[in-house]
């Protein structure tokens, strides 16, 4: 089983890149965007693994093996994602605008003095939602991850606003979920992503554009215990082929709080299938945004993934998440970190 993305070691030095970041910032985004060809071409070239991934994804969303060319406007889509946050961070003239939609039902909440989660995924640029928190105070969100994940990058990136890294939490211990519920308890906002399990974190399957794959039940046990509404979140990259790039930041509502303790199995299972669905319409709305870069329908344990098919109960909607109950502490996340 190939490795996920996240247990690659982390490519390119510290060094190499704050050189880079000091040279887009002063020669701008057009000039950046420009630099992007040749450093996306060798990643193109190089990363295998990734090429694999994506074609995989192309064929569950279209039935059909995609292009070279696709692959490659793929990664570079993503590698402009990735720019964009020094500009974003920086607060840059350069830095691309955004728009946001749905926030109203969030807004909601947090008049009411309720906190929400948001659950993302590994769709869009999470960047941009942390630049728009910067100049709207209704949108501060308190994120959740993996710190050890993509490490050199996120520092050098940080560097440009240091006061955005105060919005990081990192992802494990009782210490953690402590904080969660302070932040909740204060009508705060919490993100975290639901898409990409690690390690050996217990997982739950679901149908995905037309696959089984395994997606992390941490998120759903912690949205659960905090009994909180919760919503789906991403920030589209847009205009690519037009040239006029934007993000759009969506909220959508997926789930209120379960109504008692007992009955959390069945509101998991349920978040787990509109989050599953959610995902899967915005991954056909924008499907130049999925930068999860491996095989995601790998399922352990299961065999090989395989399409469901009208004869044996599938169809093009996502499938029952399939859940065991468990008796386990709930947690933010696996205390050991990669």
């Amino acid at each position: 089983m190939a490795q996920a993305w996240f247990e690659k070691r982390e490519r390119g030095s510290g060094w190499g890149m704050r050189v880079a970041r000091t040279l887009v910032l002063a020669l701008g985004r057009r000039t950046g965007r420009a630099l992007l060809w040749p450093i996306t071409a060798y990643f193109f070239c190089f990363l295998r693994e990734g090429r694999i991934g994506l074609r995989r994804y192309y064929e569950a969303l279209e039935g059909r093996r995609p292009s070279l060319r696709t692959v490659f406007a793929h990664y570079l889509t993503f590698a402009r994602t990735i720019l964009d946050r020094a500009y974003l961070l920086a607060r840059h003239p350069d830095a691309p605008p955004y728009e946001i939609r749905g926030f109203e039902a969030v807004r909601s909440c947090l008049d009411r003095g309720r906190g929400a989660v948001l659950l993302g995924a590994h769709l869009g640029s999470f960047e941009a939602a942390r630049a728009a928190a910067s100049l709207r105070p209704e949108l501060k969100v308190q994120v959740i991850m993996n710190v050890g994940v993509s490490r050199k990058l996120n520092e050098t990136l940080g560097a440009l606003d240091p006061g955005a890294q105060d919005s990081i939490l990192a992802l494990g211990g009782a210490a953690s979920l402590l904080r969660v519920k302070e932040i909740l308890a204060e009508g705060g906002l919490v993100g975290l992503m639901g898409d990409r399990a690690l390690g050996a974190e217990p997982t739950y399957e679901a149908e995905f554009l037309g696959r089984v794959a395994r997606f992390p039940l941490g998120p759903l046990r912690l949205a659960a215990t905090l009994q909180v509404p919760v919503f789906f979140f991403t920030a589209l990259y847009r205009g690519a082929a037009t040239g006029a790039c934007r993000y759009e930041l969506v909220f959508e509502p997926l789930c209120e709080p379960p109504p008692e303790a007992a009955a959390r199995v069945d509101w998991m299972r349920r978040l787990g299938e509109r989050y599953v669905e959610t995902l899967q319409a915005y991954c056909r709305a924008a499907p130049d945004n999925w930068f999860n870069f491996y095989d995601f329908w790998q399922v352990q344990d299961s065999g090989s993934p395989r399409r469901r098919t009208p004869d044996d109960g599938g169809d093009d909607r996502v499938g029952r998440a399939r859940m065991e109950r468990s008796d386990a502490p709930h947690d933010v996340g696996p205390r050991g970190e990669r």
